[in-house]
């Protein structure tokens, strides 16, 4: 009978299946050993070294006011003839996904107390253990800084460290994205479920105050705008009216003067179309007056944040299978390279 080592795989440059198949089987506590060693070190992992998250969402519906058109067409036909209307100030979109992620809100985040656990509070640098000055990184780096005689780090400038590391970890804690359906999703993952569903629950705030924010700027630099505008606009009427008053009494026999019929044409209509749009402005003076004392947020809340009940990175079960499975298909290979090497 042949040993387990006598087995030939290959063959004048080729694949013996039944040897290799004789190999494995032979072989097959060795094979389910190195499998076993790569279960027990996703165990290993799983115990020290992972970090449990828990997740929580909130999804929020995005509402715009509907914009007036008189004031945009007015301003086209204005333009159409000539006439300098100025420049409407422009309403700026707010770009929610870049507010999340921006430094202001994520410094806001690092800064504020939270509730974790039970009973205690802190803030996040403090919970992630990234301002520790008792630590033995921060005291390895202080003490290599002195051998090597580098300048010491101001405290403003250690304490900006601190929130560049803190806004790295809240990068990846941290993601707001529109669903298929239009909805604004904010998705939250932290260690602490309580700290979960806070945090969630306070960027949705952070997010209508933000956009309040935005649009009461918009509403205001509109009022500025068509405030001035207007003051300019009924100048430019008063005098068309009087250029038009002053050439009636200059000439009140024009039906037989063809040039004198058209210029009377063309003050006519310029005072018309400055008395339209000094309408128009005026109206849209009192719309952006009343809008902004409504305060429209813009955000409706459809799902508050919800209480996590159980971890969801990293998901245990899945990666105990994976380990397995990557555990066993690495271990044929690995065991033929070993086995080819000792011959």
């Amino acid at each position: 009978m042949m040993k387990k080592q006598d087995y030939q795989i290959i063959h004048t440059d080729e694949i013996d299946i039944k040897a290799l198949w004789m190999v494995l089987w032979t072989n097959k506590r060795t094979l389910l050993k190195i499998t076993a060693g790569f279960f027990l070190l996703a165990i290993i992992y799983l115990m020290f070294f992972a970090t449990t998250l828990y997740y929580s969402n909130s999804t929020v519906v995005q509402t715009e006011a509907e914009a007036s058109s008189s004031m945009t067409s007015m301003l086209s036909l204005a333009s159409s003839v000539g006439m300098d209307v100025g420049a409407a100030v422009a309403s700026p979109e707010v770009n929610v996904i870049d507010f999340v992620q921006s430094r202001r809100m994520q410094n806001t985040v690092l800064g504020k107390t939270w509730d974790i656990g039970k009973s205690s509070q802190t803030d996040l640098l403090t919970y992630w253990e990234i301002n520790d000055t008792t630590g033995v990184v921060f005291g390895l780096i202080r003490g290599v800084s002195n051998v090597l005689g580098l300048e010491e780090k101001t405290e403003e400038e250690i304490r900006e460290r601190w929130f560049e590391a803190g806004r790295k970890t809240l990068s990846d804690r941290i993601n707001a994205r529109y669903t298929e359906t239009g909805l604004l999703m904010v998705e939250v993952w932290m260690e602490d479920p309580k700290l979960t569903r806070s945090l969630t629950n306070y960027i949705v705030q952070a997010i209508v105050e933000y956009t309040n924010e935005v649009k009461a700027n918009r509403w205001r630099n509109n009022i500025n705008f068509l405030e001035k505008r207007l003051g300019e606009l009924k100048i430019e009427l008063i005098q068309a009216e009087d250029n038009f008053t002053d050439f009636q009494k200059e000439n009140r026999r024009i039906s037989d003067s063809p040039d004198l019929i058209v210029e009377m044409a063309n003050l006519r209509r310029d005072m018309e179309i400055k008395t339209q749009l000094y309408l128009v402005l005026q109206n849209e003076y009192e719309f952006a007056r009343v809008e902004e004392a409504k305060d429209i947020t813009g955000i409706v809340v459809l799902d508050p944040a919800f209480y996590p009940v159980e971890a969801a990175k990293p998901q245990k079960l899945g990666l105990l299978i994976v380990s397995i499975i990557v555990g066993f298909i690495l271990s044929i290979p690995g065991y033929l390279i070993y086995r080819g090497i000792k011959q």
